[in-house]
């Protein structure tokens, strides 16, 4: 698809998953980060907790590798799938819903992971850095934090304002054809994703729209908040087979970080 659109702009709100529960994982199929956290999570004795958990692409593997896992999400409906999940093929996992800028868990965790690149849906530094304040609360000394963005340099190029097919996946005996479209980037970007359901007769039954904000977030900011807040910087990856950053072409920022175990000893700890 080619069409180009004129400017839209939306005012920074959460993304309504609670829209899409019942169909994110007909059209979420990625599963490329699911051995790196995998070997991530085996790495620590104690509990991780997953931030952002959604309907659990990612938390399903993990409690099956039998990791101790607390799922959190914002969203109520992906949780509701995720339960469903976990219920059905008789896990356990402690799930609650709360907003990853407001976390009041007890600083019990030895990993905290907040995978899919989903730091960049925490719009606002203000947000950011509260963000960043709860997940150093609710880890133990010691504890570690591996948190995703896409590299901006490299991303940025497809806001653009072109409408993109994401694909055509099986749904209730149709198909749903996901497209999109995003215009901004500096830092904050506007999308909208357009789901199409077409029944068994190929026509088109539904058609629904989710408006969508994530902002872009540069090396130097991060490092510069994530410090502040108390962390100190192990490790920057450029990839999930954990190549080393290349500010102009590696795809993704996956930081590794960790609460020192003595208070006040933060800053580079020397392994980027």
């Amino acid at each position: 698809m080619s069409f180009a659109f004129g400017e839209w702009r939306q005012t920074v709100t959460p993304i309504d998953y609670d829209r899409v529960a019942a169909l994110y994982d007909a059209y979420v199929v990625a599963d490329f980060d699911v051995p790196f956290f995998t070997e991530e999570a085996r790495r620590v004795s104690g509990p991780v907790l997953e931030l952002t958990s959604g309907t659990g692409r990612l938390s399903v593997p993990l409690i099956e590798a039998g990791v101790d896992l607390t799922c959190v999400d914002c969203s109520r409906g992906m949780l509701d799938v995720l339960v469903g999940k976990l219920t059905a093929r008789g896990l356990r996992s402690e799930v609650v819903c709360a907003d990853l800028c407001d976390l009041t868990l007890p600083p019990r965790f030895d990993l905290a992971i907040l995978p899919f690149q989903s730091f960049m849906e925490v719009v606002g530094e203000a947000r950011q850095r509260a963000a960043l304040a709860s997940v150093f609360a609710c880890l133990r000394p010691g504890g570690r934090f591996i948190c995703t963005m896409h590299n901006p340099a490299v991303r940025r190029a497809q806001v653009d304002g072109v409408l993109r097919l994401v694909g055509r996946f099986s749904f209730e005996g149709g198909s749903l054809v996901v497209s999109g479209f995003e215009q901004g980037g500096r830092p904050v970007v506007s999308r909208l994703q357009f789901f199409e359901f077409f029944g068994p007769d190929g026509r088109m039954a539904w058609k629904q729209v989710l408006p969508m904000e994530f902002e872009f977030v540069e090396r130097e900011a991060f490092e510069s908040m994530a410090v502040e807040a108390g962390f100190r910087i192990l490790q920057l990856y450029g990839d999930y087979q954990r190549a080393a950053f290349e500010p102009g072409t590696s795809p993704v920022m996956i930081w590794v970080l960790d609460k020192p175990a003595e208070p006040g000893v933060a800053g580079d700890g020397g392994g980027m």
